[in-house]
């Protein structure tokens, strides 16, 4: 399969250095997905430095054609623990500017690393709304929102930035609780840049408590003319991976899968029906994002979810 008509994987939540293994499991781990068909690139969390052993390390591991979609989920639930007040949506004005200055140093760090490739490495960066935690107030959060995103657009990015939709803060027993698509939607409307939707399978599913509503999340993208990016994480109701938890479950078992995660709701049935509205080729990526649930798995494994991950949406592309 040509690498550009591939996938992006969200691989670091399955990675040895997820759960602190040491590094030669680690550097088995991108050797073997290395080898994995049907890859385009990697989506990967911007901390201090793209990966915990350095950027060195990680543009050492990954193939020459894999591209890099950012997320600045992981810092931004990082700081969160800290501060709940951390965020672009956030109320609280210190932590909010603090937040974009986060999103100044992801800049550097894209900038940095094409240079570095003589390329546009970096695809994409996927942006959080983040709230001030404990806040029920969407029109605040929103307005919130809308002067970041504001700030943070009129710099001069070289690459796609997109709006990834977590679970809304006005539902109840919410995991991020992060803005309503609604608002999200109308913040980058009102913007002066293109700025597109990301819906991630798991996190609408929880808002939803349903496997009805990613479907919705993405025609209401669709419908505003903001779809993106579609990237697959599943959810479970029980099990290892918990009840409605954002812990990025497999797919459920499918005919050639290794992998048996009997809990969970995603399926390649339902990922079909997304694709089926929101065709590979109209999208600038679509991809996976899964985890690893148990610290002590092996390697061998650990690829395995990902490969399947892979597999579920070829077959899943392929049923249109």
């Amino acid at each position: 399969m040509n690498h550009n008509h591939g996938f992006i994987v969200g691989a670091y939540p399955c990675a040895p250095s997820f759960h602190q293994l040491d590094r030669d499991q680690e550097t088995a781990f991108w050797r073997g997905l290395a080898d994995v068909e049907g890859i385009s690139g990697i989506e990967q969390p911007c901390l201090e430095n793209l990966h915990p052993y350095g950027d060195d390390y990680l543009f050492q591991q990954i193939p020459a054609d894999w591209q890099i979609v950012v997320t600045a989920v992981m810092e931004t639930m990082r700081r969160r623990a800290g501060h709940g007040g951390f965020g672009l949506a956030s109320a609280d004005k210190a932590q909010r500017l603090a937040c974009v200055e986060y999103y100044r140093h992801i800049l550097n760090k894209i900038n940095r690393t094409n240079d570095r490739f003589g390329m546009k490495k970096i695809l994409a960066l996927e942006i959080q709304s983040a709230p001030l935690a404990g806040s029920d107030d969407v029109a605040l959060a929103a307005e919130c929102f809308a002067e970041s995103m504001q700030q943070i657009v009129r710099w001069d990015w070289p690459c796609e930035l997109v709006i990834e939709h977590c679970d809304a803060m006005n539902k109840s027993d919410s995991r991020k609780g992060f803005l309503p698509l609604e608002q999200e939607i109308a913040v980058i409307q009102a913007l002066e840049k293109e700025v597109g939707v990301a819906i991630n399978w798991a996190r609408s599913a929880i808002e939803g408590r349903s496997t009805e509503l990613p479907l919705q999340h993405l025609q209401q993208s669709q419908q505003a003319g903001v779809l993106k990016a579609l990237m697959f994480s599943g959810t479970t109701t029980g099990g290892a991976y918990g009840d409605w938890q954002d812990l990025h479950a497999p797919f459920a078992p499918f005919a050639s899968a290794r992998v048996n995660c009997a809990e969970s709701l995603m399926t390649v049935e339902l990922a079909s029906e997304m694709f089926a509205l929101a065709p590979l080729e109209s999208l600038s990526f679509a991809g996976i994002k899964l985890l690893e649930i148990d610290p002590q798995a092996s390697v061998a494994h650990r690829i395995d979810i990902l490969r399947d991950g892979i597999k579920a949406l070829n077959i899943a592309t392929r049923n249109q």
